[in-house]
């Protein structure tokens, strides 16, 4: 009976289960597996959003081009006839109401920083004019002489309520200012345009330009590391009010995380009249101080072919391990003696950015052709040249 009890006990101390050493042992190995775990699951995490801010980067640079190349394409159309390219154009702003005078050109890079205040540093500005000329680019003739608040056309069906028209006398004057004035009313029975402040007393075969309804005028600035665009139509994009505390309603985000914008003109700098030929890249801005051309302005303008660009983007994603040790190259990094020259570099330099190594970057280039400049070089007299530029 003892012997009995005796094998009883021992089996029921068999089953009483693990020690607090074997629990504290399972607990340790569960709780590093856990930690190991969690760490592969941290560094996938992490790659797969450093993979993804740099294809994010990409995408902004590639969004950001596009809007730019889209505004930039059609700049030339509806300015390029000689009488008007290169002239001031002068309104009033609608939405703080500031009298503004800008250049009647397609596409300035870095204008006076009175027009387009400068971005962030080692980056360009633009300021782009694109027109919806609904008539002819060349203008509609006067039958009359302009009184207060009417033009007489030849072709008033060429207009429409709302168009943007500027108007020119048929011999170009020096210095040109043209006054930005919208239709109000159009009397098809005498051919009149009814518009506000216009130029009064331009004889007969002076022209009107149809600029269209939709006129853009727009600048473009990388700010804060955002390209951003202001409408010059609403605001006064000049003032540095708007810029000090960068006032986003009026330099509107739209392209995010760009640290860098560059742009050249391309031009024909053929000795004798322009024969459509690209020869170089550079800054110099037609009419400036720096142009040694020595051509009329709007010959000047009229050689201007084409406008090349680059846009950077930077990931969102910083990366302790360095990855960028070099600023992105576009064509215009160096300078080059081969046709089309670059005479002088407009690098992209991204130095000047906190830890600017620890992230990734995507360059985005393009360069865009401006089709209409090309054939107004060689305007004959009646539209304000003499045997082209």
């Amino acid at each position: 009976m003892k012997a009995s009890l005796h094998i009883n006990r021992v089996g029921m101390t068999r089953q009483q289960g693990f020690g607090l050493i074997e629990v504290m042992v399972g607990i340790l190995i569960g709780l590093a597996a856990v930690i190991v775990m969690m760490r592969l699951m941290l560094d996938s995490d992490t790659a797969r959003r450093t993979t993804a801010g740099g294809n994010d980067a990409l995408v902004n640079a590639t969004v950001a081009l596009y809007g730019l190349e889209r505004d930039v394409r059609s700049s030339a159309f509806g300015v390029n006839a000689f009488a008007i390219l290169g002239c001031s154009l002068s309104y009033t702003t609608s939405q703080d109401n500031a009298s503004v005078s800008l250049p009647l050109s397609p596409t300035t890079i870095n204008p006076a920083t009175s027009l387009v205040p400068a971005g962030d540093s080692n980056t360009d500005t633009l300021l782009v004019i694109t027109t919806t000329n609904n008539g002819s680019s060349e203008g509609d003739a006067l039958i009359a002489t302009s009184v207060a608040g009417t033009y007489q056309v030849t072709s008033p069906g060429s207009f429409a309520v709302g168009d943007y028209v500027v108007a020119q006398n048929s011999t170009r004057p020096s210095p040109c200012t043209l006054p930005l004035n919208q239709v109000s009313v159009i009397d098809s029975s005498t051919a009149k345009l009814t518009v506000a402040n216009n130029t009064v007393g331009l004889g007969a075969g002076s022209l009107v330009f149809n600029l269209g309804k939709t006129l853009s005028l727009h600048a473009y600035a990388v700010r804060n590391g955002n390209l951003t665009q202001c409408d010059y139509l609403r605001y006064n994009c000049g003032s540095s009010s708007y810029t000090s505390t960068l006032d986003s309603t009026v330099w509107v985000p739209v392209g995010s995380n760009i640290v860098a914008l560059r742009a050249q003109y391309g031009r024909d700098t053929s000795t004798a009249l322009m024969d459509g030929t690209l020869d170089t890249y550079d800054q110099t801005t037609p009419g400036s101080s720096a142009d040694t051309s020595g051509l009329n302005l709007y010959c000047a303008w009229s050689r201007v072919l084409t406008l090349r660009m680059a846009v950077v983007a930077r990931s969102p994603q910083y990366d302790k391990a360095l990855p960028t040790s070099s600023a992105p190259v576009w064509d215009g990094s160096t300078v080059s003696t081969s046709a089309p020259t670059n005479p002088s570099a407009a690098p992209i330099v991204l130095s000047g950015l906190t830890d600017w190594t620890a992230y990734r970057y995507r360059l985005a280039s393009t360069v865009v052709p401006l089709r209409d400049m090309i054939w107004s070089g060689s305007q004959i007299n009646y539209q304000g040249g003499t045997t082209g530029c």
